[in-house]
């Protein structure tokens, strides 16, 4: 039987309701320091001193350590590496790390951290990204305040303008937004002989063990790093977190470390979605034909690189959305600020730069008259075409697929009749009810893009019984990704998922399969799985010929067994009890032009989506009555998975839209936990969700399968904006929506129509 696209429940699932599965937070050993940081006092000043006497003689502590105890580079970031480890001169944001303390307890090392005098000299925080473009703004690095800029331009933006006949010209503002992940950053160091290892929260085992060798000074061989499993990420642990403090505790006291970050300390220290500025313009004719886009975006990356430049480098090449345009043209930055600091976030500028082209392509539609996703059915991409940056499409494009199927759905086809509320809420609260639909199409890059090595290492071994398990280096974090592993495998072996394990993330134990993000690992290990697969066959075409005296010659794994040339055997009896294994490595395809830091891409994702909301114009108060997801992620592999995929980036992009905002007072948070920093609840989010898969078969993917994950999440947010316009005629450009906003929107439109 085919195990693609089956609803089997994820090997790992009773392992985590039952708590038989350890994450990182809940690893201990006996004598382990509990690690507490001393933060920034403030979001920008000079250090004049550091003083750890007090804390150093308190009860309980074992060790403080500064920017002195770093022996190697005191410095870490993803591309850049201008992070300190520990500040000694200078602090950036609320959250940067100026001192360490190890101590028997936590609350030792807690009470300890408190006893640290840091002499500041405060200086004036940079918190607006335009103003820290300014030629007379302080610099916050040496070489200035602009991280990354990037500039392109198609055809000709004003004969693109002058043809228009309908312009829609407008500035969109998102927040910094928190991951909001459910375990806090975590792990656990220790020495393993010679070897130090550290447990973590990462999502890149061998980018970290790299980090943590620079910083302390050693060689490779002597860091291990494992992280298998972890409480969920979303790209906020694709940064550096806890590794290296937990390694450098364990360095200097030759002792286990441990550290579970609190809430607050979790929102004021790790990255953020980028907070952005978008100006955009968009030109059609009157017969529907987008002509011309021009955009310029302003992203605040915060107080260091992480990956700035690259998410930039996405909000251009998506800047056009999936669409044909013969003229277009974009200019953005990524701008340096004390707004604590931006870095990979699911969707990776595609969420940024989709909230405005879609707003953009509805209001279009809207002013033309035509079906909002006919009118993007009409100017969609296809293979061949010329993108946006004047790449070609070469691979499947699965945007009008999406398309047609949104335009199928009941949802649609009755959206007219749906924005009638329903005849049970009764007269008195009908008055104040209007609904409406809204539809968001979009695309998203998968895999880290040209110019960036993007490949993937595994060994699969065989072994009696029969079994197989697969060794990958890549993160659990909480996506399924080893369950499609299992699922590819058990596909392309001939055996069933109960037979196949994985062993996850370990630098010690498995090769490198790359970094978990860019919903790239069902691709690219999919694809490894396959190469790998192959070897062992060859493998055991030779063992068949030397034991079985088979003619030389290739054979299919199949049905618990091998088929060769003298015919089927089982693989327990051609294994003779011992074991085989292979390896192979993966590498992501990519585009012939490059036009630095990953952009552009090969390979995209689509999706559209349709929502229906109600707005309460008496309260203000707007609800997710209903949305749908028609998502092309290739051949799904899992269902149950493909479909978690989709409804949590559903929570998400609702959490996006209407309530989650990270707000800052001149660089220092103001919520730093989640009873103001507002999330979605079960509350908010619709019973009635709908996942359509629109299999258009990847030719490159692992049984014509690529990655779901990221462009689930980028569709809803204007989905439901174009959606509130719809109830409301009131077009919000600033996110999130929240009920005073409807409120005021609505007074300000009255007295527009009245004079």
């Amino acid at each position: 039987m085919s195990w693609l696209d089956s609803r089997r429940p994820r090997y790992d699932a009773a392992d985590k309701v039952t708590g038989k599965l350890l994450y990182p937070s809940d690893r201990t050993m006996d004598g382990a320091l509990w690690v507490e940081v001393v933060r920034a006092a403030h979001p920008h000043a000079l250090i004049r001193n550091i003083d750890t006497s007090r804390a150093e003689a308190a009860a309980g502590v074992v060790r403080v350590l500064t920017a002195k105890d770093v022996p190697g580079l005191n410095a870490f970031g993803i591309q850049v590496q201008d992070q300190p480890v520990l500040c000694h001169d200078r602090v950036r944001y609320q959250g940067d790390a100026v001192a360490l303390v190890g101590a028997e307890s936590r609350r030792a090392a807690r009470e300890a951290a408190r006893l640290v005098e840091i002499d500041y000299q405060v200086l004036e925080p940079l918190t607006d990204p335009e103003r820290a473009m300014a030629a007379d703004a302080p610099a916050l690095h040496p070489g200035g305040n602009i991280l990354h800029q990037g500039h392109f331009s198609k055809g000709d933006i004003e004969e693109g303008f002058g043809k228009s006949a309908v312009i829609v010209e407008d500035v969109y503002q998102v927040p910094m937004i928190d991951h909001a992940f459910l375990e806090t950053e975590a792990g656990l160091s220790y020495y393993d002989g010679e070897v130090l290892v550290v447990e973590s929260c990462g999502q890149y085992v061998f980018r970290d063990q790299t980090q943590i060798a620079r910083s302390l000074g050693l060689p490779l061989d002597k860091v291990r790093v494992t992280a298998p499993f972890v409480g969920g990420a979303f790209g906020g642990k694709d940064e550096i977190t806890v590794q290296i403090h937990l390694a450098l505790m364990t360095y200097h006291t030759k002792r286990p470390a441990r550290m579970v970050a609190t809430r607050a300390e979790s929102i004021v220290s790790h990255t953020k979605r980028h907070a952005a500025r978008m100006y955009y313009k968009t030109g059609a004719s009157r017969s529907g034909k987008l002509l011309a886009v021009q955009a310029r975006f302003v992203s605040d990356t915060g107080a260091y690189a992480s990956l700035g430049g690259p998410v930039l480098n996405l909000m251009m090449e998506h800047a056009a959305g999936p669409y044909l345009v013969p003229h277009f043209q974009v200019d953005a930055y990524a701008v340096y600020t004390n707004n604590g600091f931006a870095g990979a976030f699911r969707g990776f500028g595609c969420t940024q730069a989709c909230l405005a082209m879609e707003s953009q392509m509805e209001r279009l539609a809207r002013a033309l008259r035509i079906d909002p996703l006919r009118f993007r059915q009409m100017n969609v991409l296809h293979q061949g075409d010329l993108a946006a940056l004047g790449y070609p499409m070469k691979l499947e494009v699965g945007a009008e697929a999406t398309i047609r199927s949104a335009r199928r759905s009941k949802l649609w086809r009755n959206r007219r009749a749906l924005r009638q509320p329903p005849a049970s809420y009764g007269p008195s609260r009908r008055r104040y009810i209007r609904r409406g639909v809204g539809a968001a199409s979009q695309m998203q890059g998968l895999g880290l893009g040209i110019g960036i090595p993007d490949y993937a290492e595994v060994e699969i071994e065989l072994a009696p019984g029969p079994r197989a398990t697969i060794k990958a280096g890549t993160t659990e974090i909480g996506q399924g990704a080893y369950h499609a592993y299992i699922l590819e495998a058990a596909e392309r072996l001939g055996l069933e998922p109960g037979q196949i394990r994985v062993v996850g993330a370990d630098t010690g134990r498995t090769p490198d399969s790359g970094t978990t993000t860019a919903s790239r690992t069902t691709y690219a290990v999919g694809n490894a799985i396959l190469l790998a697969a192959g070897r062992l066959e060859q493998e055991l075409g030779r063992r068949a010929a030397r034991r079985l005296g088979w003619p030389a010659g290739a054979g299919k794994l199949r049905d618990g067994g091998f088929t060769g040339s003298g015919g089927w055997v089982a693989l327990d009896e051609l294994l003779a009890g011992q074991r085989v294994s292979a390896r192979a490595t993966f590498h992501v395809p990519v585009q012939d032009v490059e036009m630095g830091d990953g952009l552009p891409h090969l390979l995209y994702s689509y999706g559209t989506h349709v929502a229906l909301v109600e707005v309460n114009t008496l309260t203000g108060e707007i609800r997710v009555v209903r949305l749908e997801a028609h998502l092309d992620g290739g051949q799904v592999i899992s269902r149950t998975g493909f479909e978690g995929q989709s409804e949590g980036g559903i929570a998400q992009g609702i959490g996006y839209a209407l309530f989650e905002e990270v707000r800052l007072d001149r660089g220092r948070f103001v919520d730093t936990n989640f009873d103001k920093y507002v999330l979605p609840t079960s509350l908010d989010v619709p019973v009635d969700m709908r996942t359509v898969p629109v299999m258009v078969r990847d030719s490159t993917g692992p049984f014509g399968a690529k990655g779901i994950s990221e462009t689930c999440m980028v569709g809803p947010t204007p989905a439901i904006l174009n959606a509130i316009e719809d109830a409301i005629g009131v077009r919000f450009t600033r996110l999130p929506v929240r009920a005073e906003d409807v409120l005021q929107a609505l007074r300000e439109k009255e007295k527009k129509d009245e004079g």
